[in-house]
């Protein structure tokens, strides 16, 4: 036993001199990191005695005082010489060890979720060196004032405000806010499975441990990721792994490659502007379609025409291209798919199981439960209709709608004589109401360099006591014309304008009703749908070459390509018609964009710098408002 601590103790020697050797140029010199000394100017306003806990050996990395520090390496292995007493004691607890295993437990600081060693360093050093994967502790904490200049301080604190005294148990995270989405995820879960009677903090760790071990055997390579960012992207597409199987926990984390890949910002979502000057969207992919002639596609709504608008409009869309390439082409359908994305991706796989060669989900509620089945079905394009996002490996399409709102605008400004336009914008609706509303005020600021545009934000369109409000409001702060969507949930305003998504009308001076229709705004989902599959079917597209692969992809269908437009009434074919075709023709021709800077906000504050045209994301993410923009509510 003594000859075996004794080549031990050499070999575990050889491994700190080399260690000292290949960091002899960092601060710590190759050796123990020193936490009296990384505290120095830190203010620390609590001290936390979290009890005894199996603590995680690769987190403990340093010595409390500088008494050990040169004692050791900075691996731990030991550093004075084999006839030092030091080298002596370190073999007895070695022979110790393995006798009968280390019975006594260390005493450790944590400090922003790393150890340091204050009683214990040579057991420490032993179980590195024999590849233990823990050890017995007491933990004691030390708690930082709050910085959220300092993202490792944030990500702390995000813990701390859940529970001061919560163990970490390996769970960390490269991001703010990515705790507060485990916890909110994990409470969600216990809301709907009141028969689990465990604590919210055991059934965090105990469902991390067990991902953390599958993930770890998977083995993915080039992530940037810990395990607890990992566990929050597979609980958002595979929902909450309280004992999955570690078969199925395996496979699915082996699918979630590429989800894993967005995450750690591996990949980052490109936006193609479709024009009608496009060719095929993409390069063949060869073999992605099993024939060049015959397609079979699968299409997913939320609702059905009857029920819903925007499902009328797809739907309505695709008949028409089925119809039109009915010797080339199959489409099948599934109407009232549930927003819930565990009940929706059981749905959706119901079309998967069909095998086809593209599946289109048309609602931005089915996100999840599409970029599910995406990822465990890599032979299948799957693209859903939704504004573009970060954070999906998920493929998707939507029209660049401020196109049109824009138009609206520039019309709505040539028929105000009051130079105050109404605007009825929506918080719920599927559109982000801030960049649209800046697009209809920036084109009407272009007719009239002194309009005022109205803001009055409707919580649901179809309210007639908010649009009777919204009405009174235009009308008593000078508003002579007024610009509102029709609701795609209201079977008036369906059966009377089946086509017609938004209006723009001349409103009473008194009372803001309306007194005649001046444009009406539509959209046709045709043009997308028959390009994609014509493409598809000649052989010429795979539409998302790289499925897998390649980056996720969001096409943003501009004003040329027809998938909408503004159609003015007689009575406004003038001078305002011809002004109208102007500028739908300089957006078509891609001579003007509605949001190419200089833009000041309505707090004059400088948004956009002059000649600046902002991308998809960055328009979708405006969080401001148009200079000429009031906001009545």
């Amino acid at each position: 036993m003594e000859t075996d601590s004794r080549s031990a103790y050499l070999n575990a020697r050889k491994l700190a001199r080399k260690y000292v050797s290949d960091f002899a140029d960092t601060d710590t010199k190759g050796y123990l990191p020193i936490l009296d000394t990384r505290l120095q100017g830190v203010v620390i306003v609590g001290e936390i005695n979290l009890g005894f806990h199996e603590i995680p050996l690769r987190k403990i990395i340093g010595t409390k005082t500088v008494a050990r520090s040169n004692s050791f390496a900075g691996n731990f292995m030991p550093l004075l010489a084999e006839d030092s007493e030091f080298a002596q004691k370190w073999q007895k607890v070695y022979s110790s060890q393995l006798r009968e295993g280390i019975r006594e437990p260390v005493t450790v600081y944590e400090y922003i979720n790393r150890y340091y060693v204050l009683e214990g360093n040579k057991r420490v050093s032993i179980l590195k060196y024999l590849g233990a994967a823990s050890i017995y502790g007491n933990v004691i904490r030390l708690i930082p004032e709050r910085d959220e200049s300092n993202t490792e301080i944030s990500i702390y604190y995000e813990f701390l405000d859940f529970d001061k005294r919560l163990f970490f148990d390996n769970l960390w995270f490269s991001t703010k806010g990515r705790f507060t989405r485990l916890v909110n995820q994990t409470q969600q879960y216990l809301k709907n499975h009141p028969e689990i009677k465990e604590d919210i903090t055991s059934v965090i760790n105990s469902v991390h441990r067990r991902f953390r071990e599958a993930y770890k055997a998977v083995g993915l390579k080039g992530l940037n990721l810990t395990t607890g960012d990992a566990l929050v992207e597979y609980i958002n597409v595979f929902g909450f792994p309280y004992k999955t199987p570690a078969k199925e926990l395996k496979r699915n984390i082996r699918n979630a490659y590429s989800q894993f890949l967005v995450a750690a910002g591996e990949r980052y979502r490109e936006q193609v502007e479709v024009t009608d000057k496009e060719g095929s969207l993409l390069q063949v992919k060869t073999g992605i379609f099993r024939s060049t002639n015959k397609i079979k596609a699968a299409i997913a709504f939320e609702d059905t025409p009857e029920t819903s608008l925007w499902t009328r409009f797809h739907a309505r869309a695709i008949d028409r291209v089925e119809k039109k390439y009915r010797d080339n082409l199959r489409i099948d359908r599934l109407y009232n798919v549930s927003v819930d994305p565990r009940e929706g991706y059981k749905q959706i796989a119901s079309l998967a199981a069909q095998k086809p060669d593209i599946i289109f989900t048309t609602s931005p509620a089915m996100s999840d439960a599409s970029l599910r089945l995406a990822l465990e079905n890599p032979d299948i394009i799957v693209i859903n209709c939704d504004t573009p996002r970060e954070g999906k490996n998920l493929h998707t399409f939507f029209f660049k709608m401020y196109d049109l709102t824009f138009l609206c605008g520039v019309l709505a400004a040539a028929m105000s004589e009051s130079g105050k336009i109404g605007y009825m914008s929506a918080s719920k609706l599927l559109l982000s109401p801030t960049y649209d509303l800046n697009a209809f005020a920036i084109g009407a600021k272009l007719i009239n360099p002194r309009i005022k545009v109205l803001d009055f934000s409707l919580q649901m369109i179809n309210n007639w006591n908010e649009l009777d409000r919204a009405r009174a409001a235009f009308a008593e702060n000078g508003a002579d014309v007024a610009f509102c969507r029709h609701s795609p949930d209201n079977p008036l305003e369906r059966k009377a304008f089946p086509d017609v998504y938004a209006q723009i009308y001349k409103i009473h001076p008194q009372s803001g009703v309306p007194l005649e229709s001046l444009a009406g705004a539509t959209y046709d989902w045709e043009p997308y749908y028959s390009k994609v599959l014509s493409d598809a079917i000649l052989g010429k597209s795979s539409l998302l070459d790289g499925h897998i692969e390649g980056n996720p992809i969001h096409f943003g269908w501009g004003l040329s390509t027809g998938i909408m437009d503004i159609y003015p009434v007689d009575s406004v074919i003038g001078v305002a018609g011809r002004l109208l075709n102007i500028f739908r023709d300089l957006i078509k021709e891609n001579r003007i964009n509605p949001f190419e800077g200089p833009i000041y906000d309505n707090e004059e504050a400088l948004r956009i710098e002059e000649g600046y045209v902002p991308t998809l994301m960055e328009i979708q993410e405006m969080d401001w408002y148009e200079r000429s923009v009031v906001n009545l509510n």
